[in-house]
């Protein structure tokens, strides 16, 4: 619960995509599919715009079309952020795909979120283990 509303929800999801060091890649995807979209807005009027526009016009149209989706995203971005949630539906999908790792699957899936920490929890452990040891060694001995 808390991966998914702290780190993987919708939130952060799109701000990775907007800002994070691939957003060019989403940027040139996004204005491609603007484009193709204002294309079969047009549809059947395709020849009309491009007798009243011209062909560079109305090249010049999809592109500052394509230009104005890219800037304006992020600002409006947020009001789908509760749709996104429920459509990705992220924390039941990552329950049920944890659910069907292996034991082995999902030692590999937790370790590298420990392994950082894992001389410190290996020596805390180890301290743990001795003073109740010793602990034992004093109620058993009496």
């Amino acid at each position: 619960r808390v991966i998914c509303g702290e780190l993987l929800g919708t939130k952060e999801i799109w701000n990775a995509i907007l800002t994070g060091p691939n957003h060019m890649n989403f940027q040139i995807l996004l204005r491609a599919h603007s484009i193709v979209f204002t294309e079969k807005l047009i549809g059947g009027l395709r020849p009309l715009a491009l007798a009243a526009m011209g062909t560079e016009q109305f090249s010049m149209m999809k592109e500052d079309i394509a230009t104005k989706v890219i800037e304006k995203l992020p600002a409006i971005i947020g009001a789908s952020y509760d749709y996104t949630t429920e459509a990705l539906d992220i924390a039941n999908t990552i329950r049920s795909r944890m659910q069907d790792l292996s034991p082995e699957e999902f030692e590999g899936v937790l370790h590298p979120a420990f392994e950082e920490d894992e001389t410190t929890l290996i020596m805390v452990g180890g301290f743990l283990g001795m003073i109740v040891g010793v602990i034992q060694i004093f109620l058993f001995s009496v």
